[in-house]
C-alpha cells in the first residue's frame, strides 16, 4: 500500500517559498524546478506537524 504524503497548506506553501528565498542555489533552477522544491519542503513542514502533534497526544 503506497504510502500518502500529508496534505499541505497555503500556510506551509509561503513558509517553504520563504526558506527556498534563502538558498542561492534557487538562483540557478527553473521555475517548475523551483516549485518542486518548495512543495517538498511543504510536506516536510506538514510531516514535522502532524508528528509534533503525535507526540504530544502521547500517540506515537
Amino acid at each position: 500500500m503506497p504510502i500518502k504524503p500529508p496534505p499541505f497548506s497555503e500556510r506551509d506553501l509561503v513558509h517553504a517559498r520563504n526558506i527556498a528565498r534563502s538558498w542561492k542555489l534557487f538562483d540557478q533552477l527553473s521555475p517548475a524546478e523551483i516549485e518542486i522544491v518548495v512543495r517538498a519542503i511543504a510536506q516536510g513542514i506538514a510531516e514535522g506537524r502532524i508528528s509534533g502533534l503525535e507526540i504530544a497526544q502521547g500517540s506515537y
